[in-house]
């Protein structure tokens, strides 16, 4: 076991090592059975995301959430429950994402597209045609299965719980 910490210690002090990057991606689903997705805009791509963004030092899963729906969509959400976690890791190791997962429900606001400019659009997408767009990073497969099941395998969450 000291022997992992050790080269856990090294492997941090190497320079040009980062902390992996943490973004929310927040699933909202409607009562209609549509999902809100974001088209995003790059050189001549376009593609869908699900809403979120990166997780700021000292917030929590929740406050990101409700951050990056309201900047990207205009829309108020409450997180509902902690779904599921991946990570992306570019190949020549030069990014490192953790991808977390919320599910929350639309509690007001306005439709509306942020402000940044990689931003094409916002929707509620009929969730029957999920596989049918790109969709980034590709878990259209597990939201399904996790609609599917009705949330009984969904990971509860409890907020921040430092005391």
């Amino acid at each position: 076991m000291r022997s992992n910490r050790l080269a856990r210690t090294r492997f941090r002090r190497k320079p040009g090592y980062t902390i992996p990057t943490t973004r929310v991606s927040v699933i909202v689903i409607s009562p209609d059975r549509k999902i809100l997705l974001v088209r995003h805009r790059k050189g001549n791509r376009q593609y869908w995301v699900l809403p979120g963004g990166r997780l700021e030092y000292g917030e929590t899963f929740a406050e990101c959430a409700v951050r990056e729906i309201k900047e990207e969509t205009g829309l108020d959400v409450e997180v509902v429950r902690f779904l599921f976690l991946s990570e992306a890791i570019a190949p020549d190791r030069s990014r490192h994402i953790v991808n977390v997962y919320l599910k929350a429900k639309e509690i007001g606001g306005v439709m509306k597209v942020g402000n940044e400019p990689v931003l094409a659009g916002v929707d509620y997408i009929p969730i029957d045609d999920l596989e049918k767009v790109t969709l980034f990073p590709p878990v259209a497969e597990y939201i399904l299965k996790n609609l599917s099941l009705g949330d009984p395998d969904g990971i509860e969450y409890l907020g921040n719980l430092w005391v």
